[in-house]
């Protein structure tokens, strides 16, 4: 059940994400052309910035979905098991709590947003642009908790994301290196 929730949810955010990304790539090539033929499109600057939000914090759930954000599990996986445990749940107890606090922190400034909109396309409200904030913490936390269960089995098992990454990465290479042995007809040692 959570395998098939947690690859909905990677999807849903591939695809918002890479249409974010079009969406900016197609209105940025716009303006440049706009621009070039002297008639600059005055929302262009807003708008992309907008875009730009909400591609970082969309991509910013999908990388926590991943566990492909920045961090240090060596330093963890380093000590014993018995001090490994507690500093994991600190880190993620932490790291929920940050989010909820944006989350938090975020639907209330939707509040004071009422009435607001984009000075110079006025028919886009401010809650709509600013509730990425809010959208994209709520998001980051159900990662966080899908990941949860992965999380503690690589943490029991002493081997984080990186170390894994390297290991695979050598046995690959290592593979490859006999299949060319291989087809020379000969091995070198």
């Amino acid at each position: 059940m959570l395998a098939r929730v947690r690859r909905w949810l990677d999807r849903a955010l591939q695809v918002l994400s890479i249409g974010l990304l079009l969406g900016l790539a197609a209105l940025v090539i716009a303006a440049v052309a706009f621009r070039k033929a002297g008639a600059s499109i005055i929302w262009y600057d807003e708008l992309a910035s907008v875009l730009l939000a909400w591609l970082t914090f969309f991509g910013a759930a999908l990388a926590v979905l991943r566990h492909a954000h920045l961090g240090f599990p060596g330093l963890v996986f380093r000590l014993p098991l018995a001090l490994r445990l507690p500093c994991f749940a600190l880190a993620k107890l932490i790291v929920l709590g940050f989010w909820g606090t944006v989350l938090f922190a975020g639907a209330k400034a939707l509040d004071l947003m009422v009435g607001d909109a984009l000075v110079t396309i006025p028919w886009l409200p401010m809650q709509w642009v600013q509730g990425v904030l809010p959208l994209a913490a709520a998001l980051i936390i159900v990662a966080e908790l899908l990941d949860l269960p992965e999380s503690l089995a690589r943490l029991r098992r002493g081997v984080d994301d990186e170390t894994q990454e390297i290991r695979e990465a050598v046995a690959e290479g290592l593979a490859r290196s006999g299949e060319v042995r291989s087809g020379l007809g000969r091995d070198p040692r």
